[in-house]
């Protein structure tokens, strides 16, 4: 009896200490799945696209067995997190908090919004969690923290989009030949250009640079507006802009405001040619969204179904086979997974520090382009890395691409004209006359 009882005591010993052990483990209770948090308000095409990218990965990861992590295959589980963070910066810190220990989630990939990613970002660092964004979050701070104070949030990368002095450098480009295409068609010598901004940080850096650049290219601009990310009417704004004689709208937003804009720009018959940063015209539900009036809508993209890379077109048929929908930028939670995955694979181990070590040393063929880290862990841009194309929706729900078409030595097959608006054609050329 004696003897037997001493067995279960240690027996018992045994399993506590086996139970300690499952408990404080990077991977919690199950030390063979590898858990990825995928952030993004779920209720909105940014967090919704996020999540059906990274699905995509997710699928072609497990086809492979899972990831190898130092000689053993772990399998990949994703953790959907709606952090509501284009209508509340509270929801999206607690979502990001509870999914770290909560869901005791290994990695975190997502983020639309700049200044919500801004504070979801102390939460992961408090907690030393590789997080990889996918959406806007373009504001330069995010990955000037990185230099700035690399102990802390080295844990931070930007694999997509282009950070916001490199979205201004994209638009820039391509406002030359929007520009040529209005002068030869409509025979006008002055192009004038008005700023339509959505009220939010990541724009704040941007608008001086273009008040400084966009002069210089022979482009007047007439003015600047702003208005609310979640906006339902911007009539206001548009009824100035055409009062204020523009013939371009640069119009910036990452948040459903894109919706009525584009459609008032249909339903106003606008004589402007509208491009800027548009998340929500990427996806294939925008152009029932706006009841078609979108159409003649451009906008500058991280991403477009033309051969980017060899990941592009594959990934553009997957997603849209089985979503029957374009993906939008968000989307790209598809690259940071296969970054992540490559990060881990490279470190042999799930150590948020090695991972780091591993992933600065990226170089991948993204949907997007070459991912190249630099010192702050942003994606490098220009030719050769990260670019960019200009997509224009047009009637009967197509998308085409107009831009770039031998940009400093870069263009894609199938690169078409900008084709201005009926109505735009007619008002001017009834003006001139």
């Amino acid at each position: 009896m004696e003897k037997h009882g001493k067995g279960g005591w240690a027996l018992g010993v045994f399993l506590l200490a086996l139970t300690i052990f499952l408990l404080v483990t990077p991977l919690g209770a199950d030390a063979r799945t590898i858990k990825i948090g995928i952030l993004g308000p779920m209720n909105f095409v940014q967090g919704d696209h996020a999540w059906k990218g990274s699905q995509i990965a997710l699928e072609e990861i497990m086809a492979k067995g899972g990831v190898d992590v130092g000689g053993e295959r772990m399998p990949v589980e994703l953790v959907r997190v709606d952090t509501n963070e284009i209508l509340s910066m509270v929801n999206a810190t607690t979502a990001v908090e509870r999914a770290i220990t909560g869901d005791k989630v290994d990695f975190l990939i997502g983020g639309c919004s700049s200044g919500a990613i801004l504070a979801m970002q102390e939460v992961a660092m408090d907690y030393k969690k590789v997080f990889l964004i996918v959406g806007s979050g373009s504001h330069p701070e995010l990955t000037n923290r990185v230099g700035k104070n690399y102990e802390r949030y080295k844990y931070f990368f930007r694999p997509s989009p282009i950070n916001a002095i490199n979205i201004v450098s994209l638009t820039l480009e391509m406002l030359p030949d929007l520009a040529r295409t209005i002068r030869e068609r409509l025979g006008i010598k002055k192009v004038k250009l008005a700023m339509l901004f959505e009220q939010a940080q990541w724009l704040d850096p941007q608008i001086p640079l273009f008040k400084e650049h966009i002069p210089k290219m022979g482009i007047d601009v007439v003015g600047v507006w702003r208005m609310s990310i979640s906006a339902l009417d911007v009539t206001a704004q548009l009824t100035a802009i055409r009062d204020s004689g523009a013939h371009i709208i640069l119009a910036m937003t990452s948040g459903p405001v894109a919706i009525p804009l584009y459609r008032q720009v249909g339903e106003l018959e606008i004589p402007a040619a509208i491009t800027g940063v548009n998340v929500e015209a990427e996806g294939a539900k925008f152009y029932s969204a706006t009841g078609g009036l979108c159409a003649y809508g451009g906008v500058a993209v991280q991403g477009s179904d033309v051969e980017m890379s060899f990941r592009t077109l594959p990934f553009y048929k997957k997603f849209q086979d089985k979503y029957g929908e374009r993906p939008t930028l968000t989307a790209s939670a598809y690259n940071s997974i296969l970054i992540l995955k490559e990060g881990i694979e490279r470190a042999g181990s799930l150590d948020s520090d090695k991972v780091v070590n591993a992933l600065e040393k990226t170089d991948f063929q993204s949907t997007q382009g070459r991912v190249v880290f630099d010192k702050n862990h942003d994606a490098k841009y220009g030719p050769g890395y990260l670019t960019g194309c200009g997509v224009q929706w047009l009637p009967g729900d197509k998308l085409s691409t107009w831009w770039p078409d031998g940009w400093k030595g870069v263009t894609y097959r199938g690169v078409k004209e900008f084709q201005l608006s009926p109505w735009m054609v007619k008002y001017w050329k009834e003006k001139k006359d």
